[in-house]
């Protein structure tokens, strides 16, 4: 059992070298760079939306509040008059109107909070992608300048190295023959 482990274990390991080859690495960090900007717009995007979700809150909200302190007014004016009936009325129409309103209000509470959380981690991320977009400039232009200089390299011969070539060492031993045999 070990031994087929072992195996199975190996050719997964050879696979995966294949794969390692195969990939592109400049083409996979160019694809995780452009899905981390589509991340990032559909997080805005939701962000936008939640932002107009709250803005129509708060303006239902203000609605709420304006014909919740008429009907208070109107209250009041009802029991200077002495109209308990009218005021009664009226404080059945404020009551779910007001107990509404304070809904609302929560409501706006709790999105914002979610709006200022939600924006602190596109911000953060924003971050991480730009600094991500600036390695992967760093490591293109690192790339480009290497393909260069093999290019140069391989176009320009190189300089002798310190070492001589065989063929090198044998011109020189026969030169060295032919003096030692002129100067008999």
């Amino acid at each position: 059992m070990a031994i087929m482990t072992r195996f199975m274990r190996l050719c997964k390991a050879d696979i995966h070298g294949v794969m390692d080859q195969l990939e592109d690495k400049g083409l996979l960090l160019k694809q995780y760079l452009r899905d981390m900007e589509e991340e990032l717009g559909q997080k805005e995007a939701r962000l936008r939306k939640l932002v107009v979700s709250r803005d129509k809150l708060q303006q239902d909200c203000d609605k709420y509040s304006g014909e919740c302190e008429k009907l208070d007014s109107d209250i009041e004016s009802a029991l200077k008059k002495g109209k308990d009936d009218i005021a009664r009325l009226l404080i059945k129409k404020l009551k779910p109107m007001t107990a509404h309103r304070d809904e609302l209000t929560r409501h706006i509470q709790n999105l914002t909070r979610e709006i200022t959380q939600f924006h602190g981690l596109i911000e953060e991320q924003r971050l991480q992608y730009e600094q991500l977009e600036l390695r992967a400039k760093e490591y293109f232009h690192r790339e480009e300048r290497e393909k260069w200089e093999r290019t140069i390299a391989s176009t320009i011969p190189s300089p002798p190295s310190g070492e001589p070539s065989e063929e090198e060492v044998e011109l020189e031993l026969l030169k060295r023959k032919e003096a030692v045999k002129g100067g008999k």
